[in-house]
């Protein structure tokens, strides 16, 4: 969030009236407590407060004002279908598994992905950076999984390229690998309003994981966070006409933080939402003695 002196003295007054966020936001859908992303307004909001509040003629109180502007996940990465990321900004990158179901049989249409069986079969998460070898992130059955855990979390430059991939073992060896690289859509990166691309809504079968429910609305779009990708994995099937090919064999999370606000008040790239400004004056004018410290710096 950055934002001019003046700007932001505009803005705030503004934001004074304005309604506060909307606080039926989608969150991440996991239930784990993270609400960054439920945060995010749909038009700037914010609060300013002033000290004292009683001032006699000729003395100045101190303004003090947060503001928060709405931001989108196209503002830090793109996506080139059917799953690639390419950060455009700096920005911290965290993933999480939101579930895995592949397992030797089940219901659902008889499609080995539906984890209704007694016997389920590990799969594995991997993922590149900038074209390089593919490390694991996350290998287990849906007993393992942690949607709370954080599987990578990292500041990344601008033109960093992700990938991520997934398989299973089946009869003791390694199914096909399959990435956000591959062909036939074996592996999406989807945002917030996207319809997962299959051929019926995802919404509407009767095989949907119960993991994957919390992430899509009535209709069938995905429901997260503005700041958020969905990353949907197929990888029991590569016939897109299988009524199977379901995306939902390996679900990840991947959010895009951004910047921190540590609380100093400045910021050495001259912008500050805490106390806009280029890092020189303090309250009044005043020196600010943290006037080296990035408030955005982690």
């Amino acid at each position: 969030m950055k934002t001019s002196h003046l700007a932001a003295v505009s803005a705030a007054l503004l934001c004074f009236f304005a309604p506060s966020p909307n606080a039926n936001a989608q969150g991440n859908g996991n239930g784990n407590g993270n609400s960054q992303n439920a945060a995010d307004p749909l038009i700037p909001v914010g609060v300013m407060t002033a000290f004292p509040t009683v001032v006699r003629t000729g003395t100045k109180p101190t303004l003090n004002w947060n503001i928060l502007y709405p931001s989108t996940v196209g503002n830090v990465i793109t996506i080139n279908p059917p799953g690639t990321i390419t950060i455009t900004t700096q920005t911290y990158v965290n993933v999480q598994i939101v579930g895995t179901s592949t397992s030797t049989s089940g219901g659902g249409g008889g499609c080995p992905s539906t984890f209704n069986s007694a016997t389920a079969l590990p799969s594995e998460v991997r993922f590149s950076l900038n074209g390089g070898t593919y490390r694991q992130l996350f290998y287990g059955t849906q007993a393992q999984v942690n949607p709370s855990k954080l599987l990578y979390s990292k500041k990344l430059n601008a033109g960093t390229v992700l990938n991520f991939g997934g398989r299973y073992v089946l009869n003791g060896a390694w199914t096909p690998f399959y990435t956000t690289n591959s062909t036939n859509m074996q592996v999406v990166t989807l945002k917030n309003g996207d319809y997962p691309p299959t051929n019926t809504p995802l919404y509407g079968q009767s095989n949907l994981a119960s993991y994957l429910s919390p992430y899509l609305d009535a209709s069938g779009r995905v429901a997260i966070g503005p700041m958020s990708v969905l990353i949907l994995m197929e990888l029991t099937t590569n016939v897109r006409t299988n009524p199977c090919f379901n995306l939902q064999d390996l679900v990840l999370l991947v959010t895009f933080p951004g910047k921190s606000n540590n609380g100093h008040g400045n910021n050495l790239d001259g912008v500050d939402s805490s106390n806009p400004g280029n890092g020189s004056g303090g309250p009044n004018g005043g020196v600010d003695p943290s006037g080296g410290v990035d408030d955005e710096a982690r």
